[in-house]
């Protein structure tokens, strides 16, 4: 029984220590004008639940302190650093006003931490082809050849060349330069060819273009790192005649549902325990059982 009893406290401890509050990062016990107090410190996330951090009363130097107050403060916090972001914009043209028409001198920046004014740089443009698409088009020149004296087709180049690009003849106009009289008739002496060549050519035209802008500038962000509570405890000193049971009543008063849980979890323990020792006991009782029966057949045998 007493190792039951023993048990059931040592569990009470553990548990006592896993809901545990949050460590003082300062502890201060004084007596301002007669009044005993314990003044602790707490530095503690903002998400932190301060009823958490009240102590039921307890006792410190021979004094019993209970809670008295509690004073919030929060400690704010403010970064900076310089941020940089990337916008890309499409046009039909590499035309810097039509580039500049669809960029903002200004943008706001917020990530939902962060915000500011960020700024362009506009040393940061690089237009560059979105895409490049096929286009045909066609080469012609022109060539008059004159001082002929017949419109005979044997004195027109059949091709010619134009800028490295070779032509083809594709049409031929005779007209007369110059007559002579025939008789009572005039009749053309010379005559010149204007003749017209021509190529099919194509190349490479842009579809449109990109180009990347980068906006700069800083950004801040300001919130509340954390708060610090400042709880007060007033002391009395404490009496331990006559006290100690009451207080001893209080406790198991108090966690009375902890001990009544401890005890049943413990007992659920030993009774698995003691299930699980009756059915090794079992199963090497069946396994000697066969063993001996098999030494008698051997026997036997």
């Amino acid at each position: 029984m007493k190792r039951v009893i023993s048990c059931v406290l040592l569990m009470l401890v553990l548990t006592s220590n896993a809901f545990a509050l949050e460590v003082p990062t300062d502890t201060v016990v004084q007596n301002l004008n007669g009044s005993q107090q314990a003044i602790k410190t707490f530095t503690v996330s903002p998400e932190q639940d301060p009823a958490a951090l009240i102590e039921e009363p307890f006792e410190l130097e021979g004094y019993l302190y209970t809670f008295a107050d509690i004073v919030k403060s929060e400690n704010p916090v403010e970064e900076k650093r310089i941020h940089t972001e990337v916008i890309t914009v499409e046009t039909t043209k590499d035309d810097l006003a039509l580039i500049l028409e669809q960029l903002k001198p200004t943008i706001e920046y917020d990530d939902g931490r962060f915000q500011g004014t960020l700024a362009l740089d506009h040393t940061s443009l690089n237009t560059v082809a979105a895409g490049y698409a096929t286009k045909n088009y066609t080469v012609t020149e022109t060539k008059t050849i004159g001082q002929l004296d017949r419109n005979d087709m044997s004195y027109v180049p059949a091709t010619t060349i134009k800028n490295g690009r070779t032509l083809s003849l594709a049409n031929v106009e005779w007209q007369v330069t110059g007559t002579d009289l025939v008789g009572e008739a005039l009749m053309p002496s010379q005559y010149q060819a204007v003749a017209t060549y021509s190529a099919k050519a194509s190349y490479q035209a842009a579809t449109g273009y990109v180009t990347t802008a980068e906006y700069i500038g800083d950004v801040t962000h300001e919130g509340v790192e954390s708060v610090t509570y400042v709880l007060t405890y007033i002391g009395t000193e404490a009496n331990h005649k006559g006290v100690s049971a009451a207080q001893v009543g209080a406790f198991f008063a108090d966690h009375f549902p902890w001990i009544l849980g401890g005890i049943v979890l413990i007992c659920a323990a030993v009774g698995g325990t003691l299930l699980v020792c009756r059915r090794k006991a079992v199963v090497k009782a069946e396994c000697e059982a066969d063993e001996t029966e098999e030494n008698e057949e051997d026997q036997e045998a």
